[in-house]
């Protein structure tokens, strides 16, 4: 990232240093030609002319390109190269100065280069290492005329312009740490906004922050979707709004120190429902017991009349039987028990396949797991499975401290290979970040942002929709897989009574957000205890 930053920072200087070297090479040249007769100077302005003219063709070609979302440092590499230039020839000015004073040479350079070293050092601040060799490479020459020359007071400027140029090394030094710093402090800053506003759309609640002036700083995706992330009235208190839509609110307000408010929206639809929920559920109850009336009533028919054949039969053919029968016979009631026993089957295959029907629920082999382990071996598999990602960073970064969960092993490493396989796919070999975090009050929040080109909003509404394909992986035509990840992931995690959240802006990425509610964190000593407990039973 702070290679990104060096790089956009240079970019959008060259255009300005461009026109510092044609006004300040002109000027020069005017000045010196009006002072000494006979110069070369001509000469040394056309070459810095020559070096202006790549700086903006160099501007404009940037401006035709789009901002990069990763950069492999070539460019600032040739830039450096080009600084070693710009610096050779404005420490080369006393040699096109000819005069027949040596000193007076040497001054001209030293007053001349002093200004634009302290004007790149101001300039460039993100990228010390392309003004230190501009300025390295003008001392250097003006140091090389001055010895040249012999001219012992030229010497004793050249030093001193050398003890300047120390001087800006270091305080360069420190500018560029600083930036180093605002830069991670950045990135935290967005990280940090963005684990907030994830288990603010895990919360449920429609939840804003705003000034004193009534103006949102902060709001999650369900305020922005249902109240168009505007608040109007902004009495303390709670009090419950009319139904809007097929949803009922409670809104809260809180005014904070600052002047400004806190605003929590509840669903309390449910609630609302309840009593029709009761009546629904009474109905269900009645026709329940009235379907298992049918039932038994029928299977007392289906399941009577067979078992009496049977009794009957294996009666007359047991050995404790006083009636005589020939073998025809015999065959028959055997043909009788096997006819009925074979219709008891089906009825009881029949009543199994409408139990497997109605099945609700997949039984999960749940365990007590590691989520570093699972990451790593999820991630791992990915990797494996396409050569492909090898080359592109991932990092990840887990919580120290953080307690197992209690999850199924193979449906846990599935939604991890879905979402950091999306991550893949869609983030244009740009930088993946895997982070996982225990947000209080809510579990778990595991979070994998890439740096790719993002989704639309429309195809972020649909981006869980079984094979749902957007169109942006279309106009690519790199994306694969036939688009379940997403809604297989969501599935697997509401079946573990979590969540699988998207949050996306077009052009700067996407962050997919994996919910682990409280209830499925193991605490060191909940996985004791259990332990502890299996052993002694």
């Amino acid at each position: 990232v702070v290679l990104l930053e060096q790089h956009l920072a240079f970019a959008s200087h060259t255009a300005t240093m461009a026109g510092v070297m044609i006004v300040n090479s002109t000027a020069t040249t005017m000045m010196i030609t009006q002072s000494i007769a006979s110069t070369s100077m001509r000469y040394w302005l056309f070459l810095n002319w020559v070096l202006a003219a790549v700086l903006v063709i160099d501007s404009l070609l940037k401006r035709s390109l789009s901002r990069p979302t990763a950069v492999s440092g070539r460019y600032l590499r040739r830039s450096e190269w080009l600084a070693y230039l710009f610096g050779a020839a404005w420490g080369s000015l006393p040699f096109f100065i000819g005069s027949s004073d040596p000193r007076s040479s040497v001054l001209y350079g030293a007053l001349l280069i002093l200004p634009m070293i302290a004007g790149m050092s101001a300039l460039l601040p993100a990228v010390p290492r392309v003004a230190l060799r501009y300025s390295a490479t003008a001392v250097f020459t003006l140091l090389l005329y001055a010895g040249l020359s012999g001219a012992n007071s030229g010497m004793t400027i050249s030093l001193m312009v050398l003890v300047f140029t120390f001087a800006v090394y270091f305080g360069m030094k420190r500018t560029y740490l600083t930036f180093v710093s605002n830069v991670e402090s950045r990135i935290q800053a967005t990280e940090s906004h963005e684990i907030l506003i994830g288990a603010l759309n895990a919360s449920g609640q429609a939840f804003a922050y705003l000034d004193a002036n009534g103006n949102v700083l902060v709001q999650n995706d369900l305020h922005k979707s249902y109240f168009s992330g505007t608040e109007s009235d902004l009495t303390t208190g709670s009090r419950r709004l009319p139904k809007a839509g097929e949803r009922y609110w409670q809104k809260s307000v809180e005014k904070v120190p600052n002047g400004g408010h806190v605003i929590l929206h509840t669903d309390v639809t449910n609630l609302e429902q309840s009593k029709r929920d009761i009546e629904v559920a009474k109905e269900e109850a009645e026709t329940a017991d009235a379907a298992k009336t049918r039932f038994l009533n029928s299977m007392s028919r289906e399941l009577k009349v067979p078992l009496d054949v049977i009794v009957g039969c294996s009666g007359l053919m047991g050995s404790d039987s006083n009636i005589p029968f020939d073998e025809r016979e015999f065959r028959g009631y055997a043909d009788q028990i096997r006819k009925h026993a074979s219709y008891l089957g089906g009825i009881i295959d029949q009543i199994i396949s409408f139990s497997k029907l109605n099945r609700e629920t997949v039984t999960a082999d749940e365990e007590v797991v590691e989520l570093s382990e699972i990451i790593n071996s999820a991630v791992g598999r990915v990797r494996l499975a396409s050569p492909g990602y090898a080359d592109v960073p991932l990092q990840v970064n887990i919580e120290p401290g953080l307690p197992q969960v209690y999850y199924d092993r193979t449906a846990l490493e599935r939604i991890v290979q879905n979402l950091v396989t999306n991550a893949f796919e869609h983030g244009a070999a740009s930088p993946i970040s895997v982070k996982v975090s225990r947000i209080v009050g809510r579990g778990i929040l595991l979070m994998v942002r890439d740096r790719g080109s993002g989704m639309r909003k429309g195809d972020l509404d649909k981006a869980f929709e079984p094979f749902f394909q957007s169109t942006r992986t279309n106009e690519l035509k790199n994306g694969r897989g036939v688009g379940l990840g997403l809604s297989v992931s969501r599935k697997l995690a509401r079946q573990h009574d979590g969540d699988v959240l998207l949050d996306s802006q077009e052009g700067r990425g996407t962050s997919a957000f994996l919910v682990i509610p409280p209830s499925r964190c193991v605490s060191a000593a909940d996985h004791q205890n259990k332990s502890t407990a299996r052993e002694t039973s």
